[in-house]
């Protein structure tokens, strides 16, 4: 396998002749076993050095002209165009395994462009007369010109089969060869070569299928309406969008061209061209000069394919990035989201990416699926190469201090996270067969572990921290102790406007647009608002309020609107701002925001849409702060947040529930006097910890059972994890909250 640069060739005389050559020098061709007239293939390179795509077929020929290199493949035009080749691109020449083989029958396609005026059978004998005598060979795919003054006709041959009958892709051209013009009816057969179902990318199912149908429309019409010819891919960075045009090319296509500013694009185009437009060569929507000039371009292009079985897709970022002149009916017509995955679709991502790595078993890709929210397909690949590195290193790193460890893995060596037992990670090295002489032990197979995940988590962030994800959360009320009063406000607050809207509406009484959760930190805020989402069955759109601050003028309030945007395209759904503090902090006051205008206008952008400028059907909005009193007052009006609702500490039922969870989840061993009578001793013994600090108080009992070389844990291990653990929550805290919410119930403000 060797890698070529393409060049262009010396156009021949008779432009019908050497069209197929690929043109290289001896040493070249005795490199790559080929003889001049043997048939070869050429593929772009990919990004390891291997061949990319379907294979493309030429006549290998030899040629020692001036400026020709051992390193270069010469190639005329109409190859390049019809194989998708730009000058400069590097490809991967080889020879074909099957041979050069005769052409039986050639059947030949009219193009747009000509009259036609003269009869088939004309047209077939000129075919036979010309391309018999010029023509050393012929390729499906390739557009050819036949002229007979005054009349010149472009055809496409669309089929050829060898003496036998067999198809073939390119064959040589003889005397006995028969031509025949095709009647018209080739869209059938484009669409069906056109095979766009890529197996390999996850996570985008209905995406791939409006694909599928876009592209069989235009190969296929339905009616007498002109098919959509532009398709823009837009979403996040490292969504997949290159992936994706990457796999339509290599679909099918007679013909891929990816266009380059200034390019001269041929008159006619083979049965299915597809044309790649690369996102730096779309004209933006800020009006530079150089836009200017590329959209004049663009346009023409549009133009000049109008009618013919032609697709133009590119990719951006957001469609408002692009000039609005390209965002038209008969431009790219199709606007088509490529979103951040979902958990569900995470885990299809993992699947694939894991399928051949051993060391990630299922329980660790459920784990990394649900632990990675706005995550991108990029963001997933990095993490899987970075947490078995570290996977790698670690059993390593066992193995050189503990080498009889890793031979006889026990209780006491087994890692663990956060007192959770994990598997072990290395496996005893199977017997030798060979027994005559000892053989040296198997290095310990990797794999993966929990706290292997979260170290690789802490490196691998996601890259779209400014994109808003959504997803359907797989909290459930029940998994969470206690806040009875607070789950039946939650659940009502959402649940009446979907369905009770009728009755709402006679009463005069309308949805409610939000809830305020505020209380201490650890004490369930977010894990009620992602039950609530699946309680409700709404779409979850959660984003930090920090997460929403842009260095970038315009940009953060830009981020606002497209969440609302996104919230009800995929309403009923709940936008879930979590430290909402951090973009609605007072505006004057001791707690006054010291950003000044940015966060001003982050916040003036949050009440305009909450007060309905845009219709706010089907959302409904739910914050969470740890710090209610440097709120801005203007969020606390009626008509935004209508129901602020305090968050506890859990009381001595909530603690009950947790605890008689955590026995059965831990491996508890309760004492001689029971399971019930251990809830009440410990919830008792609790009071004022938060949901978060009773966690921990299980993790440090875990992990005092795991060194003592037990799997079950004891009264012993929770009682020792109970009276090492402080309380997050000072009492002073506690008062501070019941100020604030004394103070707004006397009218002394809310922020």
């Amino acid at each position: 396998m060797a890698i070529f640069t393409v060049r262009p060739s010396v156009p021949e005389k008779d432009p019908l002749r050497g069209v197929l050559r690929a043109k290289l020098t001896a040493a070249s061709l005795l490199g790559l076993k080929l003889k001049p007239g043997d048939l070869c293939t050429i593929r772009h390179e990919g990004s390891t050095g291997v061949p990319q795509g379907d294979e493309k077929f030429a006549i290998a020929w030899e040629y020692s002209g001036t400026g020709m290199k051992d390193n270069i493949v010469q190639t005329s035009k109409a190859l390049q165009e019809m194989h998708g080749l730009k000058l400069g691109d590097r490809v991967i020449v080889e020879k074909a395994q099957q041979e050069l083989q005769d052409a039986g029958s050639v059947q030949l396609r009219p193009l747009s462009g000509g009259t036609m005026d003269l009869p088939q059978q004309f047209w077939e004998h000129v075919a036979a007369m010309k391309l018999g005598i010029s023509s050393d060979c012929l390729a499906v795919g390739l557009s050819i010109a036949l002229e007979v003054a005054p009349q010149v006709q472009d055809f496409e041959v669309v089929e050829i089969s060898a003496v036998g009958g067999t198809p073939a892709p390119l064959a040589r051209i003889t005397k006995e060869t028969v031509f025949s013009i095709a009647d018209g009816i080739v869209a059938a057969a484009a669409a069906q070569a056109v095979d766009f179902r890529p197996t390999n990318i996850g996570g985008a199912k209905s995406q791939l299928e409006e694909i599928r149908l876009i592209v069989d429309h235009l190969l296929r019409p339905r009616s007498g309406r002109a098919p959509a010819q532009g398709l823009l891919l837009y979403g996040a960075k490292g969504v997949g969008k290159s992936l994706i045009i990457d796999e339509l090319a290599a679909s099918g296509w007679k013909a891929v061209i990816r266009w380059q500013p200034g390019a001269k694009l041929p008159t006619t185009f083979a049965s299915s061209t597809l044309i790649i437009i690369d996102p730096q060569d779309v004209p933006s929507s800020r009006g530079e000069s150089a836009s200017r000039v590329l959209l004049k371009e663009i346009l023409q292009l549009f133009h000049s394919i109008k009618g013919k079985p032609v697709m133009v897709v590119s990719e951006t970022r957001h469609p408002n990035d692009v000039h609005p002149d390209l965002r038209k009916r008969a431009l790219f017509a199709t606007e088509l989201e490529i979103p951040i995955p979902s958990a569900i679709q995470r885990r299809e991502i993992l699947q694939l990416m894991a399928q051949d790595e051993p060391s990630l078993d299922s329980d660790i890709l459920d784990s990394m699926a649900e632990r990675t929210h706005g995550y991108v397909g990029d963001d997933l690949d990095a993490l899987i190469c970075t947490v078995i590195e570290l996977a790698s290193d670690r059993t390593e790193a066992d193995t050189r201090a503990h080498p009889k460890a890793a031979l006889a893995p026990s209780p006491q060596n087994a890692p663990s996270i956060n007192g959770n037992h994990v598997q072990p990670s290395y496996s005893t090295a199977p017997a030798s067969p060979n027994t005559s002489r000892p053989s040296s032990p198997k290095p310990p197979s990797v794999k993966v572990t929990l706290s292997d995940l979260a170290a690789a988590l802490a490196k691998i962030r996601p890259s779209a921290l400014q994109e808003i994800f959504l997803e359907t959360p797989t909290t459930r009320f029940t998994d969470i102790g206690g806040q009875t009063t607070q789950k039946s406000l939650l659940i009502n607050a959402v649940t009446r406007p979907l369905s009770l809207a009728a009755t709402m509406a006679k009463v005069g009484l309308p949805p409610k647009k939000g809830v305020l959760l505020y209380g201490p930190p650890g004490c369930s805020k977010t894990l009620l608002v992602r039950a609530l989402a699946r309680e409700a069955g709404l779409n979850f759109l959660a984003v930090k309020g920090a997460e929403l601050i842009s260095m970038y003028v315009g940009e953060s309030e830009r981020s606002m609107r497209e969440l609302f945007r996104k919230a009800r395209a995929a309403s009923p759904s709940i936008i879930f701002f979590d430290e909402i503090d951090s973009i609605a902090g007072a505006r004057s006051g001791p707690e006054a925001s010291s950003s000044g205008s940015k966060d001003l206008n982050v916040l003036t952008t949050l009440l305009t849409e909450m007060d309905g400028f845009s219709t706010m059907s089907g959302v409904f909005v739910v914050a969470a702060t740890n710090r209610p009193h440097a709120l801005d007052s203007a969020l606390l009006r009626p008509g935004r947040f209508d129901n602020v609702v305090y968050i506890p500490p859990p009381d001595l039922d909530a603690r009950k529930q947790i605890f008689r969870s955590h026995f059965t989840k831990y491996n508890y061993v309760p004492t001689a006097r029971g399971t019930e009578e251990d809830v009440w001793y410990f919830a008792d013994k609790t009071d004022g910890f938060s949901g978060a600090d009773v966690v921990a108080i299980w993790h440090r009992a875990a992990e005092l059972a795991i060194d003592a070389g037990r799997d079950k844990v004891t009264f012993t291990d929770v009682e020792e994890g109970v009276s090492s653990t402080p309380r997050s929550i000072s009492r002073e805290a506690l008062r501070g909250f019941e100020e604030w919410a004394d103070s707004r119930m006397t009218g002394g403000g809310g922020g």
